[in-house]
């Protein structure tokens, strides 16, 4: 196999003119057959986030030239029994890292010139203590996660994270899972551990409930709910109604949630106003606001908070 990077300025925080600025941020490279030069791999890593056996408290004079940045691997080749249905779209997009996804964690970690930084307060599991850009103690879930990155990455910086898609799509997730986190993916999920998880989720109020009953996380709820390009009706037809539900449900059980959407504008036609407008009338949400815009990608985020 060969890698080929994506060159781009590796330490700017704001770099948001490059059209691979979002790639190039996270030191993003896609790992390819060299007889095919098809893609089999993408591998990344995160500023800032070292190899374990670096972070120990004698290493920490190190001089950050020094320290070796972590690398996640995942793969990009869905399953022989995942190929059958690839034209429905939700197989391939999910092999895709998106930059919306990539400016969704620059978001959550505060690295995002032009958006304002998260008051994140963790849930009643985790002694409901708050920070500011800080995901120590809280616990994320990720709708329609695709590759997972950002709750990967998420992870790597100490949340307790939940990545979730639609089950026939998760083989190839799971796998990724276990391979770059073989401890914290087999980890208790009760809270006394550091964990993180593949799971399948159907969208709807009754799919929430019963993964928030499979966590024992039914009172308490999660502190962050990310969705990144779930909304494409072209692509996903009107399945962002049952996101809505979904998000609505989940903000039910736990008001001091905080959802964001993350989503590249790709034509009138793409849902995302429908989307918007009808989550701003949903029962349990007190108010939708729309944080940082990428005019040369046509990335928005949106941060919806309950009542």
């Amino acid at each position: 196999m060969t890698t080929g990077n994506i060159e781009d300025s590796d330490d700017d925080w704001s770099d948001t003119q490059s059209i691979d600025s979002c790639e190039a941020y996270i030191h993003f490279e896609s790992i390819r057959d060299p007889s095919t030069s098809l893609e089999e791999a993408v591998s990344f890593s995160w500023p800032g986030v070292y190899q374990e056996e670096q972070q120990q408290e004698n290493q920490q004079q190190q001089n950050e030239e020094e320290k070796v940045l972590r690398k996640i691997t995942i793969s990009t080749l869905l399953e022989e029994d995942d190929l059958a249905p690839l034209f429905g779209g939700c197989q391939w997009a999910g092999t895709r890292l998106w930059g919306a996804a990539v400016r969704a964690i620059q978001y959550l970690t505060g690295h995002l010139d032009g958006a304002s930084g998260l008051e994140l307060v963790s849930s009643g599991s985790n002694n409901n203590s708050s920070s500011s850009n800080n995901n120590i103690k809280t616990t994320m879930l990720e709708l329609g996660c695709g590759l997972g990155v950002p709750g990967m990455i998420y992870h790597m910086l100490g949340s307790n994270v939940i990545l979730t898609d639609q089950e026939d799509i998760l083989t190839q997730l799971e796998k990724n899972v276990l391979d770059n986190f073989p401890y914290t993916s087999t980890a208790r999920v009760d809270g006394s551990q550091h964990y993180i998880r593949a799971m399948p989720l159907s969208w709807s109020r009754e799919g929430a409930n019963s993964l928030l009953e499979q966590l024992h996380l039914s009172t308490d709820g999660f502190d962050i709910v990310l969705n990144c390009d779930c909304v494409f009706e072209p692509l996903y037809g009107k399945s962002w109604h049952l996101l809505n539900e979904t998000i609505d449900e989940l903000l039910k059980v736990n008001p001091k949630c905080i959802v964001v959407s993350s989503m590249e504008r790709r034509g009138q036609a793409d849902g995302i106003d429908l989307f918007i407008d009808e989550m701003k009338e949903m029962e349990f949400v007190g108010s939708v606001e729309k944080v940082y815009y990428d005019e040369k990608r046509k990335i928005e985020i949106y941060v919806t908070r309950g009542l």
